[in-house]
């Protein structure tokens, strides 16, 4: 039996909040979850007209916005029974793939020096997404600090922030380590 796709549940929390179209879940996706929760656009408007057959989500016209008539989705009654009870469900352990950590793995087959780079590049990577995190706390303080939902924005931005600095602090370990790995190599060639 496939895994139930969990990004309905983020589709119906968003329409919780209000009634949207595509579009709009898309830039609210990307302003957001999308920071943990990838989806690709392509996967929501399926996910909206399944929402929309099996009475999770109701679908309205919104006039035309150019060419194409806008569509508005709501959250019905039974959508809201189907967030509560995922809510409330056990979550899933999460699935790890990191190509960086399987190419680590095995890097005693390549150059140290090669590697040491591939975990700069990350960490400067982690920098960054440090850097938007912070700035994403700062705009929800300022903007959004009345919102019943601003507590758990934040717990989930600081899961982010905590874990870009942990790794952060792996990646200056390991640098340092991989230095001396790369100094034992040139040694032996």
């Amino acid at each position: 039996m496939p895994a139930p796709n969990r990004t309905m549940y983020a589709v119906l929390g968003f329409l919780c909040r209000r009634p949207m179209s595509g579009y709009d879940l898309k830039k609210a996706v990307e302003q957001s979850v999308g920071n943990f929760w990838k989806e690709s656009y392509g996967q929501l408007y399926p996910i909206l007209k399944r929402l929309s057959d099996d009475g999770l989500a109701s679908k309205t016209d919104a006039g035309a916005g150019g060419k194409r008539t806008r569509h508005l989705y709501s959250i019905t009654p039974a959508g809201r029974d189907a967030l509560r009870r995922w809510l409330e469900e056990a979550t899933e352990p999460q699935q790890l793939r990191n190509e960086l950590l399987l190419k680590l793995f095995f890097g005693g087959r390549g150059d140290a020096a090669w590697s040491r780079r591939q975990v700069e590049q990350a960490r400067e990577r982690l920098v960054a997404d440090l850097a938007r995190y912070k700035s994403i706390h700062e705009r929800l303080q300022r903007e959004q600090s009345g919102d019943v939902d601003f507590e758990f924005w934040t717990i989930t931005l600081r899961y982010g922030e905590r874990d870009a600095q942990a790794l952060i602090d792996w990646c200056d370990e390991t640098i340092t380590a991989l230095g001396r790995a790369a100094s034992r190599q040139s040694q032996r060639s």
